[in-house]
Protein backbone atom coordinates (compact mmCIF):
# COMPACT_ATOMS: atom_id res chain seq x y z
CA UNK A 1 0.00 0.00 0.00
CA UNK A 2 1.51 3.50 -1.05
CA UNK A 3 -0.04 6.68 -2.17
CA UNK A 4 -0.81 7.54 -5.91
CA UNK A 5 1.68 10.48 -5.61
CA UNK A 6 4.37 7.64 -5.44
CA UNK A 7 3.89 6.10 -8.64
CA UNK A 8 2.84 9.45 -10.29
CA UNK A 9 6.34 10.97 -9.80
CA UNK A 10 7.94 7.44 -10.94
CA UNK A 11 5.91 7.00 -14.23
CA UNK A 12 6.99 11.08 -15.38
CA UNK A 13 10.69 10.47 -14.25
CA UNK A 14 11.00 6.86 -16.06
CA UNK A 15 8.41 7.11 -18.99
CA UNK A 16 6.85 9.38 -21.89
CA UNK A 17 3.36 10.13 -22.56
CA UNK A 18 2.05 6.96 -24.44
CA UNK A 19 4.60 4.79 -23.19
CA UNK A 20 3.60 1.46 -20.95
CA UNK A 21 4.70 0.74 -17.47
CA UNK A 22 4.70 -2.98 -16.03
CA UNK A 23 4.13 -3.65 -12.80
CA UNK A 24 4.92 -6.69 -12.06
CA UNK A 25 2.68 -6.56 -8.38
CA UNK A 26 0.06 -5.19 -9.50
CA UNK A 27 -1.88 -5.76 -5.80
CA UNK A 28 -4.54 -2.87 -5.58
CA UNK A 29 -3.81 -0.99 -8.77
CA UNK A 30 -2.30 1.78 -7.66
CA UNK A 31 0.56 2.06 -10.37
CA UNK A 32 -2.19 1.42 -13.03
CA UNK A 33 -3.78 4.38 -11.95
CA UNK A 34 -1.33 6.64 -11.60
CA UNK A 35 -0.38 5.49 -15.22
CA UNK A 36 -3.99 6.06 -16.39
CA UNK A 37 -4.10 9.80 -15.08
CA UNK A 38 -0.57 10.63 -16.60
CA UNK A 39 -1.81 9.96 -19.81
CA UNK A 40 0.50 6.18 -19.72
CA UNK A 41 -0.70 2.66 -20.69
CA UNK A 42 0.19 -0.11 -18.22
CA UNK A 43 0.07 -3.80 -17.60
CA UNK A 44 0.16 -5.42 -14.49
CA UNK A 45 0.42 -8.77 -13.03
CA UNK A 46 -1.29 -10.16 -9.98
CA UNK A 47 -1.55 -13.69 -8.47
CA UNK A 48 -4.32 -12.96 -5.81
CA UNK A 49 -7.80 -12.68 -7.90
CA UNK A 50 -9.60 -11.02 -4.78
CA UNK A 51 -7.65 -7.79 -5.78
CA UNK A 52 -9.63 -7.52 -9.01
CA UNK A 53 -12.47 -5.80 -7.86
CA UNK A 54 -10.67 -3.22 -6.18
CA UNK A 55 -8.75 -2.61 -9.04
CA UNK A 56 -11.39 -2.25 -11.12
CA UNK A 57 -12.72 -0.17 -8.52
CA UNK A 58 -10.07 2.22 -8.19
CA UNK A 59 -9.56 2.36 -12.07
CA UNK A 60 -13.47 3.07 -12.61
CA UNK A 61 -13.42 0.45 -15.39
CA UNK A 62 -17.68 0.75 -15.86
CA UNK A 63 -17.48 4.48 -16.30
CA UNK A 64 -15.97 6.46 -19.84
CA UNK A 65 -13.87 8.99 -19.95
CA UNK A 66 -13.08 11.52 -21.93
CA UNK A 67 -9.37 9.74 -23.22
CA UNK A 68 -11.41 7.12 -24.34
CA UNK A 69 -9.32 4.27 -21.85
CA UNK A 70 -10.11 0.75 -22.38
CA UNK A 71 -9.21 -2.27 -19.92
CA UNK A 72 -8.58 -6.06 -19.94
CA UNK A 73 -9.07 -8.34 -17.37
CA UNK A 74 -6.87 -11.97 -18.54
CA UNK A 75 -6.45 -14.93 -15.94
CA UNK A 76 -3.64 -17.10 -16.77
CA UNK A 77 -4.16 -20.47 -17.40
CA UNK A 78 -2.72 -22.81 -14.61
CA UNK A 79 0.79 -24.05 -15.76
CA UNK A 80 1.94 -27.59 -15.52
CA UNK A 81 4.91 -27.22 -16.32
CA UNK A 82 7.73 -29.21 -13.89
CA UNK A 83 10.41 -26.18 -12.74
CA UNK A 84 12.22 -28.06 -10.66
CA UNK A 85 13.34 -30.13 -13.65
CA UNK A 86 13.34 -26.60 -15.79
CA UNK A 87 16.03 -25.12 -13.60
CA UNK A 88 18.18 -28.24 -13.87
CA UNK A 89 18.28 -27.49 -18.11
CA UNK A 90 19.88 -24.13 -17.81
CA UNK A 91 22.94 -23.30 -18.96
CA UNK A 92 23.57 -22.08 -15.34
CA UNK A 93 22.79 -22.38 -12.04
CA UNK A 94 23.77 -20.28 -10.02
CA UNK A 95 24.37 -21.92 -6.16
CA UNK A 96 24.78 -19.56 -3.16
CA UNK A 97 28.43 -20.62 -1.22
CA UNK A 98 26.64 -18.95 2.06
CA UNK A 99 24.45 -21.98 2.93
CA UNK A 100 22.29 -19.64 5.97
CA UNK A 101 21.14 -22.18 8.97
CA UNK A 102 17.69 -20.39 10.05
CA UNK A 103 17.65 -21.77 12.94
CA UNK A 104 20.87 -20.46 14.07
CA UNK A 105 19.83 -18.46 17.75
CA UNK A 106 20.30 -14.67 16.94
CA UNK A 107 21.50 -14.24 20.43
CA UNK A 108 24.80 -15.91 19.71
CA UNK A 109 25.60 -13.64 17.22
CA UNK A 110 26.05 -15.85 14.49
CA UNK A 111 23.61 -16.42 11.53
CA UNK A 112 24.54 -19.24 9.90
CA UNK A 113 26.93 -18.13 7.22
CA UNK A 114 30.46 -18.93 6.56
CA UNK A 115 31.66 -15.67 7.49
CA UNK A 116 30.88 -16.68 10.59
CA UNK A 117 30.81 -19.68 10.91
CA UNK A 118 33.81 -20.25 13.00
CA UNK A 119 34.21 -16.62 14.83
CA UNK A 120 33.16 -16.50 18.64
CA UNK A 121 29.76 -15.98 19.80
CA UNK A 122 31.05 -14.55 22.89
CA UNK A 123 29.94 -10.58 23.09
CA UNK A 124 32.40 -7.77 23.34
CA UNK A 125 32.69 -5.74 26.55
CA UNK A 126 30.74 -2.71 26.05
CA UNK A 127 32.26 0.67 26.96
CA UNK A 128 31.78 4.57 27.17
CA UNK A 129 34.47 7.20 26.37
CA UNK A 130 34.74 9.13 29.62
CA UNK A 131 37.49 11.70 28.33
CA UNK A 132 39.70 11.97 24.66
CA UNK A 133 43.17 12.76 25.85
CA UNK A 134 44.22 13.35 22.95
CA UNK A 135 44.27 11.75 19.25
CA UNK A 136 46.19 8.72 20.13
CA UNK A 137 44.88 8.25 23.97
CA UNK A 138 41.38 7.96 25.24
CA UNK A 139 40.12 7.24 29.25
CA UNK A 140 37.06 4.99 29.36
CA UNK A 141 34.26 4.64 31.74
CA UNK A 142 36.16 2.10 33.76
CA UNK A 143 38.96 4.55 34.37
CA UNK A 144 41.19 2.52 32.09
CA UNK A 145 43.50 4.94 29.34
CA UNK A 146 44.09 3.09 26.05
CA UNK A 147 46.27 4.15 23.31
CA UNK A 148 45.24 4.00 19.93
CA UNK A 149 46.68 1.38 17.34
CA UNK A 150 47.67 2.88 13.92
CA UNK A 151 47.77 6.40 14.67
CA UNK A 152 49.41 9.45 15.41
CA UNK A 153 48.66 13.02 15.79
CA UNK A 154 48.94 15.04 12.83
CA UNK A 155 49.60 18.64 13.38
CA UNK A 156 48.90 20.15 10.07
CA UNK A 157 44.85 19.32 11.46
CA UNK A 158 45.71 21.18 14.91
CA UNK A 159 43.36 18.83 16.97
CA UNK A 160 40.51 18.16 14.32
CA UNK A 161 40.72 14.30 15.41
CA UNK A 162 40.20 14.91 19.05
CA UNK A 163 37.39 16.76 18.22
CA UNK A 164 36.27 14.12 15.80
CA UNK A 165 36.46 11.30 18.17
CA UNK A 166 34.95 13.28 21.47
CA UNK A 167 31.76 13.80 18.62
CA UNK A 168 31.24 10.23 17.20
CA UNK A 169 31.92 8.47 20.74
CA UNK A 170 29.68 10.90 22.42
CA UNK A 171 26.72 9.38 23.93
CA UNK A 172 27.98 5.82 22.23
CA UNK A 173 29.09 2.68 23.44
CA UNK A 174 32.78 1.32 22.31
CA UNK A 175 34.47 -2.19 21.93
CA UNK A 176 38.16 -2.74 21.86
CA UNK A 177 39.94 -5.19 19.96
CA UNK A 178 43.70 -6.10 20.10
CA UNK A 179 46.83 -6.55 18.28
CA UNK A 180 49.64 -9.17 18.97
CA UNK A 181 51.16 -6.30 21.17
CA UNK A 182 49.56 -5.51 23.91
CA UNK A 183 51.49 -2.41 25.33
CA UNK A 184 53.81 -0.61 23.92
CA UNK A 185 57.72 0.72 25.67
CA UNK A 186 55.43 2.83 28.24
CA UNK A 187 53.02 0.38 29.38
CA UNK A 188 50.23 1.34 27.54
CA UNK A 189 47.52 -0.50 26.71
CA UNK A 190 46.89 -0.49 22.94
CA UNK A 191 44.12 -1.33 21.28
CA UNK A 192 41.86 -0.75 18.11
CA UNK A 193 38.57 0.99 18.88
CA UNK A 194 34.81 0.53 17.14
CA UNK A 195 31.41 2.06 18.02
CA UNK A 196 29.02 -1.01 18.66
CA UNK A 197 27.56 -0.84 15.38
CA UNK A 198 31.35 -1.99 14.58
CA UNK A 199 32.18 1.27 12.73
CA UNK A 200 35.89 1.24 13.26
CA UNK A 201 36.89 4.80 14.35
CA UNK A 202 40.61 4.59 13.43
CA UNK A 203 39.84 4.13 9.71
CA UNK A 204 37.47 6.98 9.83
CA UNK A 205 40.28 9.11 11.43
CA UNK A 206 42.89 8.17 8.72
CA UNK A 207 39.97 8.14 5.84
CA UNK A 208 39.46 11.94 6.49
CA UNK A 209 42.63 12.73 6.81
CA UNK A 210 42.57 13.63 10.25
CA UNK A 211 45.53 11.75 11.07
CA UNK A 212 49.18 10.28 10.34
CA UNK A 213 49.19 6.38 10.11
CA UNK A 214 51.07 4.76 12.36
CA UNK A 215 52.90 1.83 10.93
CA UNK A 216 55.67 1.77 13.51
CA UNK A 217 54.07 -1.62 14.95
Amino acid sequence: MFPEELPRRLNKMFSFVGETVLDPFAGRGTTALAAKNTDRNSVGFEINPEFIPIIKEKLEVHQKDLNGTTYEFLEQNKLKTNFEKEIQNLPYIFKDPHTLDKKIDVNKLQFGSKIDKDSSSKREELFTVKEVLSTEKIRLSNDLTVKLLGVKEDPITNGKATSCLIEKTKGKRVFLKYDNIKHDNENNLLCYLYLENKTFIIAHLIKNGLVQMDSDI
